[in-house]
C-alpha cells in the first residue's frame, strides 16, 4: 500500500540531467539564431565587398581571442572551479533536493566543487566563443598583427615607465622618454590592463567571495566557523585590488611630485595586506577567531601608512606654493613637450602680426583698391545661412527631398557654397505603403547638388562642376534608414524614382532562398527572382563597417565630409582620422592623440571606397602595412579641391591656445592663454595674410585672451590647404605690448552698431541680419567683411544682400566703418573715414565745400594764370595720356591738387596752348590740352575726382 515511507524511498526524478540538456540545448538555440540571423548579412558582406570586410572581421576575431583568453582562461587545473557551473550545479541541487532539507545542506562548498578534466578544457573554450564578442578591441586585433608581422610598437621601452614618478624630471627628457612609448601606451597597454582588471575580479575577487561564503556556510553546518580563515582571505582579496590599483597608478596622465608618495603608499598598503593574509592564514590553521589586537594592529599600520604618506604630500604641496616653479616647474616642462607632440604644435609657426593703422592718402586710395582687388574680390559674403536660405527654393515643391548640408567647396580658385540632398518618404503616402516606397522606390537623389557662388551669391549651374549629380550613397534621410532593392528580372519597367535603372557596381545580388531570410517579403513578392540588394547606403555607416578604425563622430558630432570631382564621377570626400585614449600616457592630461592619415573617396553612384594616405605617424604607418594595396597617391585632379578637415583644425588649434606657452613659469601663471571666442567656428575664405604673394584658400581661426576682460584678439591662426603646403599652420600673433589692438568678434559687432550711418540703414531695412564676421588682410590694412541681408532662411523668404560693411579690425580709440554695394565699395568708404575725408558715395558735403564750389575752385586756378577753359561736346584724338590723377573732397586736398594742378600747367599747357579742355565724367572732372607731335595729334590730361 501507498505510505508516506513509500514516498520517502521512491527514487527522484533526475532533474539535473534535464536541466543539463536544458542549458546545453538553450546555448545551441543561441547559437543557431546568431548563427542564422547573422549568416545571411555576413555572406551578403562577404560576396558585396571581400577583404574590405573581412580584415576588419579578421583583427575583431584576433582580439577577441586575445583579451578574452588573458579575462577567461581558468589555467587551475587542479582545481578546475567555475563559478557558472557551480552556480548550476547549485540550483540543480535545489530543484532535486526535499522539503524537509535545509537550505544550508544544499549549498556545497565551493572548495570543494571541481568539474571533469574534459569538462573544463571544454568550458573554457567555450567561454571564448560565448563572451569573446564582449572583448572586441579591433585597434588591438589591428596592433598584433602587426606586431605578428614583425614590426615594432616600442613594447620593449615598456618597463621604462615604471621609473617614470621615481627619478628626477630633471634627469628625463620626455621626448625620449615618454613619447616612444605612445604607441604601446594607447594601443595595446589599455586594453590589456582592463582584462587583467577582469581577470582579477572574477579569479581573485568573485572566487575568493564565494568559497567565503559557500565555507562559513559548511563550517557552520558543521559548528566550526572559521572566522580568521575567512578573514585572510578577504584581507588577500583586498590587498591584490589595492596593489593593482598601484600599479595602474604608474599608467596616468599626470605624474607630479607626489606621485611617487602616492604609489608608493597604495603599493605598501597593499603588500601590508598581502602579507597579514600570509600570516593569518597559518594562524588559522590552529585559531578559529581574529584576536581583536591583532585587527587593530592591521587597522593602524593602514592609517600609519595613509598618514605618512598624507603628511610627506600635504608638506610638499605647502611647499609647493611658496615655490611652485622649483617643484612643479620640472613636471610641467614634461607635460608641455608630450601636449606639444600631442597637437604637433612644433610644426605651427609663429608670426608677429604688427597692427598698425595707417591712412592710405585719398588721392591713392583709388590705386590701393586697384592694387589690392584680388583679395578684395575674393571676400566670401555669402554666409552658410544666407546661401542656404537662397538655394532652397530651388527645390521647389518635391516632396521626396530635403537638404542634409551645405559645404564651402572651391574650383578654380572660386569658392561656391554646395548643398548636398537626401531622400525623404513624402508625408503623404500612406502606412501600408511605407515599405514599398522606402525600399523600392525613393532609392536615389535624381539631381543632387545645388551651387551657389559664395562672393557673388550667384545660383551656378552644378552640371557644370558636377557632371555626374545622382546620389546612391549619401547622408541622411532614406540613406541612414534604410537599404533599397530591385528584382533583377524587371526588364523595361522600373519601380525607382523616375523610371531611373541603376547600373552601378553597388550592392550584392541575393538569390532565393537566400533573400527570404534577409527580407520575409520577398517569399510573397519575389519567390523566384533574385534581388539586387544595396545596403550601408548612408556614408558614416559604410565607412564605419568596412573602415572602423577611423572616427567619424569627434567631440560629439559627425565628421564633415563634402562632394568633390575628377570631371566625370562625383565622390565624397571622407578624412580618415584615428584617435586614440591618452589616459595611460604619462603628462598627456587625458588630451587626445588624433591624426589625419588621409581621405576616403565614396563614389555617390556606386559606393566603391578609394584610399588615399597622407600621414607619417605610427598608426599610418600601421593601417599601411595592412591595407598597402588599398592605398593609392593623392590624385592631381584632387590637389585643387582639398580641405583641411575643419575638426582637426580646431583641435590643433585648441591644443595650442594653451600649449603655446613653453615657459615653465609663465605656463603655471597661466596669464598667457588663448582661447576660441564663443559661437565662433573655422571660417574657409580665399585670402591673403601677410608673407603670402597671392591669395590663397585657407582655413581661419581668430584667438582671445582666456580670461581676458578686453574682447580684442591675441591673434589669428590660419590652415593652408593646397596640396604642397596641405595641414600647414601658422598663427599671426598680436604683440602684448601693441599699441594698436585687433579687435574681436563681439567688438566689431559692437563697432558696427555705433557706426552712425548703418544705424540709419538698419531702420530701413527694418529686421536685417547680420552674417558672418570675417577678418582680412587688405594691403595693410586687418578689416572685418561683414555681409548684412533683409531675410534669413527662417522667415520663409530668399536672402538678399542689403549693404556690406567693412570695420577696421585695428583699433587705437576710435572705429572705422565703410558701407558699399561691394566690398571694393565698402572698402573705399572705410579708407575714406580713415583718412578724415567725405566719402564720394556719401550726399553730404562739406559745408561750404560742396561738389560745384570744388569744381569752381579748380576753374578758378587756371583762370588765373589767363588760361581759357573750355568745354568740347565730345573728343575724337588718336592718342591719350594721363598725367595723373588726384581726389578733392574737402579743403584738406587742396594741397595736394594744387600740386598736380601746377605741374600738368607747366609741363602740358604753358609751354603750348592757353586753351584748356574741360570735360566731365560722372563724379570727376578732367582738363587736358591737345598737342600735335610729329603731326598726330595728342591728348593729354589729368583727373580730378570730385564726388558728388
Amino acid at each position: 500500500m501507498y505510505s508516506s515511507s513509500t514516498e520517502s524511498n521512491a527514487p527522484q526524478p533526475d532533474a539535473g540531467r534535464y536541466i543539463r540538456l536544458g542549458i546545453i540545448a538553450a546555448i545551441g538555440i543561441i547559437v543557431l539564431v546568431i548563427v542564422g540571423n547573422q549568416g545571411v548579412i555576413l555572406a551578403m558582406n562577404m560576396a558585396e565587398f571581400g577583404e574590405q570586410f573581412t580584415k576588419p572581421l579578421h583583427y575583431s576575431i584576433i582580439s577577441a581571442l586575445v583579451l578574452s583568453a588573458i579575462a577567461l582562461i581558468n589555467v587551475d587545473v587542479k582545481n578546475r572551479s567555475s563559478i557558472f557551473w557551480y552556480a548550476v550545479h547549485v540550483a540543480i541541487t535545489f530543484l532535486n533536493r526535499t522539503t524537509h532539507d535545509p537550505v544550508s545542506r544544499n549549498i556545497p562548498n565551493f572548495r570543494d566543487y571541481r568539474l571533469s578534466v574534459p569538462q573544463f578544457v571544454i568550458w573554457q573554450i567555450t567561454k571564448i566563443f560565448l563572451f569573446g564578442v564582449f572583448f572586441v578591441n579591433i585597434m588591438f586585433g589591428l596592433a598584433i598583427a602587426y606586431l605578428m608581422d614583425g614590426n615594432d610598437l616600442g613594447v620593449e621601452n615598456l618597463p621604462q615607465i615604471f621609473t617614470l614618478p621615481f627619478v628626477t624630471p630633471q634627469t628625463i627628457n620626455a621626448t625620449d622618454a615618454v613619447i616612444p612609448l605612445i604607441p604601446a601606451l594607447t594601443i595595446l597597454v589599455p586594453p590589456i590592463l582592463a582584462v587583467i582588471g577582469v581577470r582579477l575580479a572574477i579569479y581573485v575577487g568573485l572566487h575568493s567571495i564565494v568559497k567565503v561564503i559557500t565555507s562559513y556556510i559548511s563550517d557552520s553546518m558543521q559548528g566550526k566557523p572559521k572566522f580568521l580563515n575567512y578573514v585572510s582571505t578577504i584581507e588577500g582579496v583586498i590587498g591584490i585590488g589595492i596593489v593593482w590599483a598601484g600599479i595602474n597608478m604608474f599608467f596616468t596622465p599626470q605624474i607630479d611630485y607626489n606621485t611617487k608618495y602616492a604609489i608608493g603608499g597604495t603599493l605598501a598598503a597593499g603588500f601590508v595586506l598581502i602579507a597579514f593574509s600570509i600570516f593569518d592564514k597559518f594562524r588559522s590553521k590552529v585559531l578559529t577567531h581574529p584576536i581583536k589586537r591583532d585587527i587593530y594592529v592591521r587597522v593602524f599600520a593602514l592609517i600609519a601608512i595613509a598618514i605618512i604618506a598624507g603628511s610627506i604630500m600635504a608638506v610638499n604641496n605647502s611647499i609647493a606654493d611658496a615655490r611652485k616653479i622649483e617643484f612643479l616647474g620640472p613636471y610641467t616642462k614634461q607635460q608641455i613637450d608630450v601636449n606639444r607632440y600631442l597637437g604637433e604644435l612644433d610644426k605651427i609657426k609663429i608670426t608677429t602680426n604688427d597692427v598698425k593703422l595707417t591712412s592710405v592718402s585719398p588721392n591713392n586710395i583709388r590705386s590701393y583698391i586697384s592694387q589690392n582687388n584680388d583679395v578684395l574680390n575674393s571676400v566670401r559674403i555669402w554666409d552658410w545661412e544666407a546661401a542656404f536660405a537662397k538655394m532652397k527654393p530651388e527645390i521647389g515643391l518635391i516632396p521626396y527631398l530635403d537638404f542634409e548640408d551645405n559645404d564651402i567647396l572651391r574650383f578654380n580658385n572660386t569658392l561656391y557654397w554646395t548643398a548636398s540632398m537626401k531622400p525623404v518618404l513624402p508625408p503623404t503616402v500612406s502606412l501600408e505603403n511605407r515599405w514599398y516606397n522606402e525600399h523600392l522606390v525613393y532609392t536615389h537623389v535624381p539631381n543632387g547638388f545645388l551651387t551657389l557662388d559664395a562672393t557673388t551669391g550667384q545660383s551656378v549651374e552644378s552640371s557644370k562642376l558636377f557632371s555626374q549629380r545622382t546620389i546612391y550613397y549619401g547622408e541622411g534621410g532614406l540613406f541612414a534608414d534604410n537599404w533599397s532593392a530591385y528584382p533583377t528580372n524587371r526588364g523595361d519597367v522600373s519601380a525607382e524614382l523616375n523610371n531611373a535603372f541603376y547600373a552601378g557596381r553597388g550592392g550584392v545580388t541575393v538569390s532565393p532562398p537566400t533573400s527570404y531570410v534577409f527580407e520575409p517579403n520577398f517569399l510573397l513578392s519575389f519567390p523566384a527572382d533574385s534581388v539586387h540588394v544595396m545596403r550601408y547606403k548612408d556614408v558614416y555607416s559604410r565607412m564605419s563597417t568596412l573602415y572602423p578604425y577611423f572616427l567619424y563622430n569627434l567631440f560629439g558630432q559627425q565628421l564633415d565630409f563634402f562632394p568633390v570631382t575628377d570631371g566625370q564621377n562625383t565622390y565624397w570626400l571622407m578624412p580618415l582620422i584615428v584617435g586614440f585614449d591618452t589616459h595611460a600616457v604619462p603628462w598627456s592630461m587625458g588630451n587626445p592623440y588624433l591624426r589625419l592619415v588621409g581621405f576616403a573617396l565614396i563614389d555617390t553612384y556606386h559606393g566603391d571606397i578609394t584610399l588615399i594616405k597622407y600621414g607619417d605617424d605610427y598608426f599610418a604607418n600601421i593601417i599601411e602595412s595592412q591595407y598597402g594595396d588599398k592605398f593609392h597617391p593623392m590624385p592631381a585632379w584632387l590637389s585643387d579641391q582639398l580641405r583641411y578637415p575643419q575638426e582637426l583644425f580646431t583641435w590643433k588649434t585648441e591644443m595650442f591656445n594653451i600649449y603655446h606657452v613653453t615657459d615653465t613659469e609663465k605656463f603655471i601663471q597661466a596669464s598667457e592663454f588663448y582661447v576660441i571666442p564663443t559661437n565662433l567656428e573655422a571660417y574657409y575664405i580665399n585670402a591673403k595674410p601677410p608673407g603670402f604673394d597671392s591669395v590663397k584658400f585657407l582655413g581661419l581661426l581668430s584667438l582671445e585672451q582666456r580670461g581676458g576682460q578686453g574682447r580684442n584678439l591675441s591673434g589669428y591662426m590660419i590652415v593652408e590647404n593646397d596640396l604642397a603646403t596641405f595641414g600647414n599652420m601658422q598663427f599671426y600673433e598680436v604683440p602684448r605690448d601693441s599699441a594698436t589692438k585687433l579687435i574681436g568678434p563681439t567688438a566689431v559687432r559692437e563697432a558696427l552698431d555705433k557706426d552712425s550711418e548703418f544705424a540709419q540703414l538698419k531702420t530701413l531695412l527694418r529686421t536685417p541680419r547680420i552674417g558672418d564676421n570675417i577678418l582680412y588682410q587688405v594691403g595693410q590694412h586687418d578689416v572685418y567683411f561683414i555681409p548684412v541681408y533683409t531675410a534669413g532662411s527662417g522667415g520663409g523668404v530668399v536672402a538678399q544682400l542689403g549693404t556690406i560693411a567693412a570695420v577696421g579690425a585695428a583699433f587705437n580709440g576710435e572705429y572705422y566703418v565703410g558701407l558699399g554695394n561691394t566690398p571694393q565699395e565698402a572698402f573705399e568708404t572705410y579708407l575714406r573715414e580713415l583718412a578724415g575725408v567725405v566719402s564720394p558715395s556719401s550726399q553730404q558735403a562739406e559745408v561750404g565745400f560742396n561738389k560745384d564750389e570744388r569744381i569752381k575752385t579748380v576753374r578758378t586756378i587756371f583762370e588765373e594764370r589767363g588760361l581759357e577753359i573750355v568745354t568740347p561736346t565730345s573728343l575724337q584724338v588718336p592718342l591719350s595720356f594721363k598725367e595723373g590723377d588726384v581726389s578733392l573732397f574737402s579743403r584738406a586736398d587742396m594741397d595736394t591738387t594744387n600740386e598736380l594742378l601746377n605741374k600738368f600747367i607747366s609741363e602740358h599747357v604753358t609751354a603750348g596752348t592757353k586753351r584748356v579742355l574741360l570735360w566731365q565724367d560722372e563724379e570727376a572732372i578732367n582738363l587736358g590740352v591737345i598737342k600735335t607731335i610729329d603731326g598726330i595729334p595728342e591728348l593729354h590730361y589729368i583727373t580730378i575726382d570730385v564726388g558728388k
